[in-house]
């Protein structure tokens, strides 16, 4: 049986001796290209999901304990009793991408690490201390929200995203908190059964008459038989014009059968 205690060393054995390791001081990201912004964000953005923080404590602590296993447009679908039904914690009103710009934009005006896992850890910070906006959705509601066809009043959402605004608000996008402030104008006269409507199920019935009539069987038939006539006529005179010029110049004199083709073919 093999020894695999005993290792044998190739013989000479050199030996490198290295007395001094530079700094490592290569970027992991341009932050001067836009696409190496988005992409550090969306990184920052996969390692908080990922996290155990977040994904096995935080998310079951909010199904369990704040009643977010159910739809909040829908609370006959729910993930009590089978997984099959997702329901989505969604971010609102400003997405967890948002929230990963904001400290990131924070952290680099007060020459803190940049570090995707350092920004990754504030994030954690800022929902175990709830000051985000977050309601519980069905599949369908969360992709109608992601859409711009539904809309979520703040005043429907978990947690003090009031308190996110008021301590960054001098580091966020002055496009987030306009369109956060419309938000919260349009939740004032927010009207359920107007904004809902997207959700309302019953059948829809197209009228075609008017715009559009289908031309009758007969004619499609026999347009479509000339068509195959044409071209099987067009494609025959193409093969035998080929095979002609090419009978022309066969030798036809030691084999009486090629003769007698071509002359079938140029009768």
């Amino acid at each position: 049986m093999r020894d695999n205690t005993n290792i044998s060393l190739p013989d000479p054995i050199y030996q490198i001796n290295i007395s001094h390791l530079p700094d490592f001081d290569m970027a992991d990201y341009d932050f001067s290209d836009p696409k190496e912004m988005k992409k550090y964000f969306f990184d920052v953005e996969r390692i908080c999901r990922g996290s155990r923080s977040y994904s096995k404590q935080l998310i079951p602590f909010l199904r369990e304990h704040v009643d977010m296993n159910k739809c909040s447009f829908y609370e006959n679908i729910n993930n009590l009793d089978t997984y099959s039904l997702k329901i989505h914690i969604h971010h609102t009103p400003f997405t967890l991408f948002d929230i990963v710009e904001t400290i990131f934009t924070k952290r680099l005006a007060h020459r803190e690490s940049l570090s995707p896992f350092m920004v990754a850890k504030e994030v954690m910070y800022v929902h175990y201390n709830m000051m985000v906006g977050l309601i519980p959705l069905s599949e369908t509601v969360h992709e109608l929200t992601h859409n711009g066809f539904l809309f979520i009043p703040t005043t429907h959402v978990f947690g003090r995203y009031n308190e996110f605004i008021r301590q960054y608000r001098e580091y966020m996008n002055s496009e987030l908190l306009r369109a956060i402030e419309l938000a919260e104008e349009h939740s004032k006269t927010y009207d359920f059964a107007k904004e809902t409507k997207v959700l309302t199920m019953g059948m829809v019935h197209i009228d075609p008459s008017g715009a559009y009539s289908f031309p009758n069987i007969e004619d499609i038939r026999n347009l479509m038989q000339n068509k195959l006539d044409r071209f099987d006529s067009a494609h025959t005179d193409i093969i035998l014009g080929s095979e002609y010029e090419m009978l022309s110049t066969m030798d036809t004199t030691k084999d009486p059968n090629k003769k007698q083709v071509v002359e079938f073919v140029k009768k």
